[in-house]
């Protein structure tokens, strides 16, 4: 009997280690998107979703993970569950770590938490989302985590409405995943797969007792990492999933949402009062104005505390809700502003978009999850043909979750993006924002000075931002005392004259929303020219364009190449050099121009009325927000070349001595 005790150990002992070499062979067979460079992979998970004909769904997902490196250690060691109380109930059904193969370590009960999310303490808005949080013991290199939990979604987010979306690949590789979905037969549900061949795809019939269900089963298999690379797409661009959604038809789902809304909007004598004040107090006469006046005390007056427009539900809060808390998410802030322009008798709903954060709209995958954002739009009566023609209708947006934008403007993350109109006679329309041109979004860098014979360099810079570099400058600016504006002057201009004198510089319209700002500095610099024999030689004064360095590092890239807004830089010099100085060296103009950018340089010299001047102009034009990978290379050429032109371009001036 003992002699078979010990067979029975020693051909178990074999299995064990048969099955951890097979893991470590998967490994080593990855190539070079191997596991070990993500610190981990996934050996096996299995999700299962169970859903009924009233369209209550219960999601079980069992998953178990091996350690290769420190850096799978800190990343999965602590496993997060997210959920939101309002909707779901979430269960743990078992934890525990395999060490070596055999030894198994369960988790302890003060390892497992509900804990409410860090971003909670700003966005109150996301008070019912917590996440179930599973410290796993003892994990260390070689170690398997293994874990189930159960997820129950006894709450629809929207009537009638099952929304879920499963993925296959991930960011560290997968040996095994399986997908399986099981609902009432005579419910009709819309399935988008998204990278995923239709002929791994199993459907079959099942009867649960008198009840016929359809089981809908996915495996895959040796699913590689997905490569992650700066300014990429967003990830759900190259992720194997498949969504799930209860409707079928765009129509009855954006019915549904827009009940919600208009629920919402029911207004109060507040809220009318609030817009009465706006309106008068500006003695604003066209429509237009009026809807100006009530946009900025909006925005003046109630804060955006939000993070996307489905997180914690599809329903937005009652504007009266809104309005007494003073802040809101996505949804309920658009939901506040159109009842105060209702108030004011103008066509006002919500548009549901997509940002570039997002990917692209998808019109097969008829599901919310595609939305993260909420605007306003207006529709407002417009003379046609200046006038002479038909009168039209001419729609607006407002983008009510930000200070940062004026009336009419919108945020380059949703330039030219997809969206949805939700109008209230129950009709929607797909729509494409408007797209930044690249003039919306500008950088002009004026400098007029003096060089002498000696090398000093004395003269005014000024730096105009528009569009979205005035906004990312207002936001770093609001909160600095005058010493940390010096501080921030004093490294612009140090990043390109180091050393100089700051005489004064002022940051202007810095309180004008929307709006511009320019920076003034004064400065000078004893040592910017070096003199070489009768010549005196300098680099031209342009400051170094860093964002565009970093943007073109990659030789070659995998995705495309994400810029997020178009963009002119613009670089005015005007010099005036020693009076019996000439130009001893002026390098031919460049002029590069191609569908994607655009680069441009001249100088000239004059002598007039005894006065020497060196004008100089450049400019950079980045004309699209994403650069495809076919033209990246064309792309990273213009850079490369026009960066390279202006490090090496000098002036030399000669005769500084005949004085």
């Amino acid at each position: 009997m003992k002699k078979l005790l010990s067979l029975f150990i020693f051909f178990a002992a074999l299995a064990i280690l048969s099955s951890i070499n097979q893991d470590n062979s998967y490994a080593a067979k990855m190539g070079n998107n191997s596991a070990k460079d993500h610190g981990a992979y996934i050996i096996k998970k299995d999700v299962l979703l169970k859903l009924d004909k009233n369209y209550k769904l219960k999601t079980y997902i069992t998953e178990s993970v091996r350690i290769l490196s420190q850096r799978g250690i800190n990343r999965y060691s602590e496993v997060m569950v997210p959920f939101s109380t309002k909707y779901q109930k979430v269960k743990l059904l078992y934890a525990y770590t395999l060490l070596r193969g055999m030894f198994k370590i369960p988790v302890g009960k003060h390892a497992v938490n509900i804990v409410s999310p860090g971003f909670a303490v700003n966005y109150p808005a996301y008070s019912n989302v917590k996440y179930l949080t599973v410290s796993m013991p003892a994990v260390e290199d070689g170690s398997v985590i293994n874990f189930s939990y159960e997820i129950n979604n006894f709450k629809p987010l929207i009537k009638d409405g099952v929304f879920y979306t499963n993925y296959f690949s991930y960011m560290i590789p997968v040996k095994k995943i399986n997908f399986t979905l099981i609902y009432p037969a005579g419910l009709h549900i819309n399935l988008y797969f998204h990278r995923i061949d239709k002929s791994v795809v199993y459907r079959g019939v099942i009867h649960v007792g008198k009840q016929k269900y359809i089981k809908l089963k996915i495996s895959l298999k040796d699913i590689p990492a997905i490569k992650k690379e700066s300014y990429m797409p967003p990830l759900e661009n190259y992720r194997k999933y498949i969504s799930v959604s209860t409707y079928t038809s765009w129509n009855k789902l954006l019915k549904n949402i827009n009940k919600m809304f208009v629920k919402s909007e029911r207004s109060s004598e507040k809220i009318k009062n609030f817009v009465k004040s706006a309106v008068e107090s500006s003695k604003n006469k066209t429509r237009k104005q009026k809807i100006t006046s009530i946009y900025n005390a909006f925005v003046k007056s109630f804060r955006y505390v939000g993070i996307g427009y489905g997180i914690n539900g599809y329903k937005p809060e009652p504007v009266k809700t809104t309005f007494v808390n003073g802040y809101g998410d996505s949804k309920s802030m658009a939901s506040l502003l159109i009842s105060m322009l209702e108030a004011e008798g103008i066509n006002a709903y919500p548009v549901l978009v997509s940002s570039l954060n997002a990917p692209d709209l998808n019109a097969k995958n008829i599901s919310p999850n595609q939305f993260d954002s909420v605007i306003v739009g207006v529709t407002l009566k417009e003379k046609g043909n200046n006038g002479k023609g038909k009168d039209r209708d001419g729609r607006y947006y407002l983008y009510p979750d930000s200070s940062s934008y004026k009336a009419f403007d919108l945020p380059f993350n949703l330039s030219g993006r997809k969206g949805v109109l939700l109008l209230h006679n129950n009709t929607f329309k797909f729509i494409k924002l408007p797209s930044e041109k690249p003039k919306q979004n500008e950088k002009i860098f004026v400098f007029k000075g003096r060089l002498n014979k000696k090398g000093d360099l004395k003269g005014n810079i000024s730096v105009i931002y528009k569009g979205v570099y005035a906004n990312l400058e207002r936001s770093s600016l609001k909160n600095l005392d005058e010493y940390n504006k010096k501080i921030r002057a004093v490294n612009f201009l140090y990043d390109f004259i180091p050393g100089a004198d700051i005489k004064s510089f002022d940051y202007k319209d810095l309180k004008n929303i929307g709006g511009r700002i320019k920076l003034a500095i004064r400065f000078s610099d004893k040592d910017y020219g070096e003199l070489n024999g009768d010549k005196l030689i300098f680099h031209q004064i342009l400051p170094i364009d860093t964002s565009l360095i970093d943007a073109v590092l990659k030789t070659d890239r995998i995705y495309p190449l994400v810029m997020r807004y178009p963009f002119e830089h613009v670089f005015k010099i005007d010099l005036k050099l020693p009076k019996k100085a000439n130009i001893y060296y002026l390098p031919a103009p460049l002029k590069l121009d191609n569908n994607v950018a655009e680069a441009y340089s001249s100088c000239s010299y004059s002598n007039l009325n005894g006065k020497k001047i060196l004008r100089c102009f450049y400019k950079f034009k980045s004309k699209k927000p994403t650069i495809s990978v076919r033209d990246y290379k064309k792309y990273r050429k213009t850079i490369v070349t026009y960066l390279e032109y202006l490090k090496n371009y000098f002036v030399a001036v000669s005769n500084v001595y005949l004085y």
